[in-house]
């Protein structure tokens, strides 16, 4: 690859569960600095969360995922965390937060981990859900008012008045 060029994911390139991730990972961290928060990734993979965001009242730990996996109408996204026996939920002794962005959409999911009362796996419909679906997450779409409500109505007023 010379100097200058792009590599592109896709057939014959690397696009593995890891790299992804870290896609989501970057993603998340640009729409949360945009918004004002300062975010932090923790050195290693020891935790159970990604990333670390400080709103200056509090610090809230984030597990970030990403899916283009369809379900019905809607999208799977994998809950929990796996050991080498079985698959783990989320606590929220661990995790704070399970941000899920859909992959080409745009769509963000800011979803607490204490709604996910312990599924290993949940699933989404940002474009109507499935007739009798009962687990809706829907008022989790772009919830980002639930990291610090305060800090982002000063953003959007500083915004506003510089029309």
């Amino acid at each position: 690859m010379g100097r200058g060029s792009v590599r592109r994911v896709g057939a014959g390139g690397r696009n593995h569960t890891k790299d992804r991730g870290d896609l989501a990972e970057m993603q998340f961290m640009v729409a949360v600095t945009l918004l004002g928060f300062c975010v932090a990734k923790p050195y290693g993979d020891n935790e159970r969360y990604d990333l670390l965001v400080d709103t200056g009242r509090r610090v809230w730990r984030v597990q970030v995922k990403s899916t283009a996996a369809r379900h019905h109408r809607g999208f799977a996204v994998r809950s929990s965390w796996r050991t080498s026996y079985r698959q783990r939920p989320y606590t929220p002794t661990q995790v704070d937060f399970l941000a899920v962005t859909i992959v080409g959409k745009r769509i963000w999911y800011l979803i607490p981990v204490r709604a996910l009362a312990g599924r290993l796996t949940i699933h989404l419909y940002p474009f109507g859900s499935r007739r009798g679906s009962r687990n809706s997450f829907e008022k989790y779409r772009e919830a980002w008012y639930l990291l610090g409500e305060g800090r982002l109505r000063r953003q959007a007023g500083r915004a506003e008045g510089t029309k």
